[in-house]
């Protein structure tokens, strides 16, 4: 039998060091230096204002403004006003977890989960999503708490909530490498090669699997938790 307890402590004793950093302003933006939303903890600046600094961390308008100015091509911090567009969570309290994405036209969008940008992506119309291509996206390793290109993570399809220590119960949980993801995945009989997909496996069938209820309209809190139950 897997050794449940262990994973999901693991999952715990890694964040615990970054997790007290993560939970600033730029909450999952702060990682190993990759992430260039991060200039080096004051939590809102993304590119640099000069000496804007104070003024950015009054408020999330000045935020707002730093990250409108960033490329589609980098993550940005975390809006601390801004909920998830499928669960109405926000995003910036959930660092372990949360994940974002930017459309072709400049508008980005923010999750609690990976399974809730899962959903947004097969279902960008029912989330009030623009009708724009999606540039890029990003979610945060399961075990580092770094954010990760999307297109370049690992992910397992995990569909018993007890294997992680998961805000949402059970998401298509994130990994750096095919091998990382692999080691988690044969700690479990319950998994194999083929629960191991990638964000372009990210269907309908896929977000149907983790958030019907949203995506179905009768969702909320408890209706997401009611279908990871079973």
């Amino acid at each position: 039998m897997a050794d449940t307890d262990h994973t999901v402590s693991t999952r715990r004793d890694v964040l615990a060091v970054t997790g007290a950093g993560l939970l600033v302003g730029v909450a999952g933006c702060t990682g190993n230096g990759d992430t260039p939303a991060d200039d080096g903890g004051d939590g809102t600046e993304t590119g640099g204002d000069g000496g804007g600094d104070e003024d950015a961390d009054d408020g999330g308008d000045e935020t707002g403004d730093a990250n409108g100015e960033a490329s589609l091509d980098e993550p940005v911090a975390f809006p601390e006003d801004v909920s998830c567009p499928v669960c109405n969570m926000v995003p910036a309290e959930y660092p372990p977890w949360n994940a974002q994405l930017a459309h072709a036209n400049g508008d980005r969008a923010f999750f609690d989960t990976s399974g809730c940008l899962a959903a947004y992506t097969a279902y960008t119309d029912r989330f009030s999503g623009p009708d724009a291509e999606l540039e890029a996206a990003w979610v945060t390793g399961f075990e580092t708490g770094d954010l990760l290109r999307a297109s370049d993570a690992y992910f397992v399809r995990v569909s018993n909530p007890d294997h992680v220590d998961d805000v949402m119960m059970r998401n298509p949980t994130p990994f750096a490498s095919r091998g990382d993801a692999k080691a988690f995945v044969e700690q479990f009989d319950e998994y194999g090669d083929e629960d191991i997909i990638t964000f372009g496996d990210f269907d309908q069938e896929l977000a149907m699997f983790y958030r019907e209820r949203f995506i179905e309209g009768d969702g909320g809190m408890d209706g997401d938790m009611d279908m990871d139950d079973g």
